[in-house]
Parts: structure tokens; sequence; C-alpha cells
């Protein structure tokens, strides 16, 4: 074989086999690249499924906090059909009612103390009158609170000296109806009865609180 024959066979040769390699060196790049390709995809559905595994327990919780939420509106439901008509509508007319006794008699120990200043102003029938309306109040607020709580004894610390405390200023404003009737020269008795009430009446009022807004519900801690 000449010379130039056996150079261009040669030639031919290897430009055969460069692309055979070329093409075997592309495969092997696209199987290579697409092993990690199908790893991420699995990772990925592997977290998609965990998520909605995640919402469906979310679901599930958010289904059953509402169904104990509807359960618990419908025995609330029930409890207020059953407290229906006329002693229902009585039971919350006890905060209507302490607002008389403490505006009059709180007026009443304001007048006294005017009273006190000018002797001469002739107010004490305006004490008198203050104090029969303060006393009425107080009676028909410690009825509707006995009527708000039924005949109950219960209850906490609070409850108790309010309870009580209540009924001893509808005991004190007879009492003082009585002194402010009594025509007397010495009006020593009345007056120390009038400040006692404005006292008591400030006791209660927070005690009111504690009860309706909850502890230290002036937010004064060393109370």
């Amino acid at each position: 074989m000449k010379a130039p024959s056996f150079l261009a066979l040669l030639a031919a040769s290897l430009l055969f086999v460069g692309p055979v390699q070329a093409h075997g060196d592309e495969k092997h790049g696209e199987e290579a690249s697409a092993a990690p390709a199908a790893t991420n995809g699995d990772v990925h559905d592997q977290a998609a499924m965990a998520q909605m595994g995640e919402t469906a327990d979310a679901g599930e919780s958010s289904g059953a906090h509402d169904e104990a939420g509807a359960a618990h509106d419908e025995a609330g439901g029930h409890a207020d059909e059953s407290e229906t008509g006329v002693m229902a509508v009585l039971k919350k007319l006890h905060p209507a009612t302490i607002h008389f006794p403490i505006a009059l008699f709180f007026m009443a120990a304001a007048t006294e103390l005017f009273v006190m200043r000018r002797k001469g102003a002739g107010l004490e029938s305006a004490v008198g009158v203050l104090v029969y309306g303060g006393a009425i109040g107080a009676v028909v607020a410690v009825l509707f609170g006995w009527i708000h709580t039924g005949l109950w004894f219960g209850g906490d610390a609070v409850m108790q000296v309010h309870r009580w405390n209540g009924m001893l200023i509808a005991v004190l404003g007879v009492a003082m109806a009585y002194l402010a009737s009594r025509p007397s020269q010495s009006r020593a008795w009345l007056r120390t009865a009038i400040f006692s009430m404005a006292a008591l009446i400030l006791v209660q009022g927070f005690l009111g609180g504690e009860l309706a807004h909850g502890p230290n519900h002036l937010g004064i801690s060393w109370l």
C-alpha cells in the first residue's frame, strides 16, 4: 500500500472514532445529570407528602377544635334557654340597682359636710331625704343580690366579704333612716353613721369590681 493511501485511511479511521467517543461521553453525562435530578425529585416529593400530612393533621385538629367549640356553644345555648322568663330578668338587675344607694349615700355625706361648715344653711332636711332614698335603695340592691346568687353561701373571701358587707350596708341604711327621722339636738350619731356608710360603700364598690372584672381589676398590685 502506498504511503498516501495509508495516511488517508488512517485519517478516516480517526474521524470515525472521534464522534463515537464524543457521543459516548455525552450519554454518560446525561445519565450522571439525570441521577441527581431524580434524587432531587424524590426529595421534593417526600417533602410535599410530609407537608400534606401536616396539613391534614392540622385540618383534623382544627376540625376537632371546631366541633368542641360547637358543643360548648350548644351547651351554653341550652343553659341560656333554661334561664328565661321573669327570673332571668330579675337576676340581671342587681348591677343596675346598686348605683342608687351609692349615689344617694355619697350625696348625703357631702351634704352633711356642708351642714358642718354652715350650720345655719338649713340643709338638714335634704340630708334626711338623701338618707331615706339611700336606705330604700340599699334594701332593694341587697334583695336583688340574693336573687342574683340564690340562697347560696359559698364563694371565696372576696365573695363572702361582698355579701355580708352588703347586708351591713342595708341594715346601717335602715338605722340611718331611723336616726334621720328623729328630731335631735345632736347629729353626732347620724353623722358618724353617714361617714361610716361612705367608707363601707367604697369597700363594697371595690369588691364588686373584683367579682365582675377579676382580681386586681384596678391594676394596683399592693392591694
